[in-house]
């Protein structure tokens, strides 16, 4: 009867790190065929730029910052919901906070944000492209400058 105690214990025991293991293999294996895009946003009336990773599991990073004050930034999961759409949960320095749904263009590509709301974001485009998609502020204007946005 011992025996068979021991025995169970033992094979709980290698079940529980085997399927911890595969967890790892799983976290690492996303990680490295992870792939990652420029992201342009407009967040009430600044512009903020950074990048998104996306995984091969249909979710992904968001992480934002604004260059002119570098204590704002914003970071978000994404998370697909259909073939070419989903939503981004986003939280800001500043303590906004929004879900906000997505399109995917292409596959490192899409938009987002709230309708002619105050935040909208793009990934994998440069700025002239991004611009279509952004929404400025009432009174606003994105101009692209360089390789960036600014609002004027």
């Amino acid at each position: 009867m011992k025996r068979h105690a021991y025995t169970r214990s033992v094979l709980l025991l290698a079940g529980t790190l085997l399927l911890g293991g595969c967890a790892a293999v799983n976290d690492v294996t996303m990680r490295a065929f992870a792939t990652s895009a420029p992201a342009l946003a407009v967040v009430g009336e600044r512009v903020l730029t950074g990048d998104i990773v996306l995984y091969t599991d249909r979710s992904g990073k968001l992480q934002l910052r604004s260059e002119a004050e570098p204590a704002l930034s914003c970071m978000g999961a994404l998370r697909y919901t259909a073939t070419s759409s989903g939503t981004v949960n986003l939280s800001c320095s500043d303590g906004r906070q929004a879900q906000l749904p997505f399109t995917a263009l292409g596959k490192t590509s899409g938009h987002g944000g709230t309708a002619g709301g105050p935040i909208s974001f793009t990934y994998g485009l440069a700025p002239e492209s991004a611009r279509a998609w952004l929404t400025p502020p009432p009174g606003k204007r994105l101009v692209v400058s360089g390789d960036a946005l600014r609002l004027e």
